[in-house]
C-alpha cells in the first residue's frame, strides 16, 4: 500500500545498482553530471537552477511550511560496484515514479550521466521499480512521454514492457512543443509480462 511508503521509502537493489533516495552528501556526484545539456535535449524544459547547483535541492526554501509526506518515489541509481573512475555508491543517474494519483497511477521519468548511456543501467533500474511498485503498491497504471527523438528513451520504455498508446503531435511536454510518444502499463501488462 501507498501509505506504507509515505515516511519510509525503499532501498531497491538490481545487480549493478541500488536506487534510494537521495540525500546531501550525493550532491558532488550530481554536480558531476546533472546539468550536462545533453540531458536536456528531450527533457521538455532546461536544467533547472537546482540541477545545476545540486546542494540546493536539498534546502527548503519555506522550513516553516509543515508539509504532507509525499507519495511520489524518487530514487537515485547508485553503483553497487565500482565503473570505470567512480567507485561503488556513486550517484550515476535518477528515476522516480511521480505525479501519482488516487493511488491509482503515476507518471515515470528518468535520467543517467550521458557518459554511462547505452550501457542498459537506465532499463535495469526502470525494471525494478516497476517491478516494486506493481508489487508492492496499489497502484494499477503507469505511464510516460518521450520525444519521439528521442530513440534510446523510447527504447528503454518498449525493453521494460510499456505500451506506445500513441503519438501527440506538435504537442506540449512540460514546456517544449514537440511531437512525442505516450506510453503505459498495466498491472495486468506487468502480470502478463512476469507469467511469460
Amino acid at each position: 500500500m501507498l501509505k506504507d511508503y509515505l515516511e519510509n521509502k525503499p532501498i531497491l537493489e538490481t545487480p549493478r545498482l541500488i536506487l534510494r533516495p537521495l540525500v546531501p552528501e550525493d550532491a558532488p556526484d550530481l554536480r558531476r553530471w546533472l546539468a550536462r545539456d545533453e540531458i536536456y535535449t528531450y527533457w521538455g524544459r532546461p536544467a533547472s537552477k537546482g540541477e545545476r547547483e545540486p546542494e540546493l535541492m536539498f534546502v527548503d526554501p519555506r522550513p516553516w511550511v509543515k508539509r504532507k509526506p509525499s507519495p511520489d518515489f524518487k530514487w537515485c541509481m547508485a553503483l553497487r560496484h565500482p565503473d570505470g573512475d567512480r567507485p561503488a555508491g556513486t550517484v550515476i543517474g535518477d528515476i522516480s515514479v511521480f505525479d501519482i494519483e488516487n493511488s491509482r497511477m503515476g507518471s515515470v521519468g528518468y535520467r543517467l550521466d550521458p557518459d554511462l548511456w547505452g550501457q542498459g543501467y537506465t532499463s535495469e533500474a526502470l525494471a525494478a521499480a516497476v517491478d516494486f511498485i506493481f508489487a508492492h503498491t496499489e497502484l494499477d497504471r503507469l505511464h510516460a512521454t518521450a520525444d519521439v527523438r528521442n530513440v534510446a528513451s523510447n527504447r528503454v520504455l518498449e525493453k521494460c514492457g510499456f505500451v506506445l498508446e500513441g503519438t501527440v503531435r506538435h504537442g506540449k511536454m512540460v514546456s517544449t512543443y514537440c511531437d512525442y510518444h505516450i506510453w503505459g502499463m498495466l498491472r495486468e501488462d506487468w502480470e502478463r509480462l512476469k507469467e511469460g
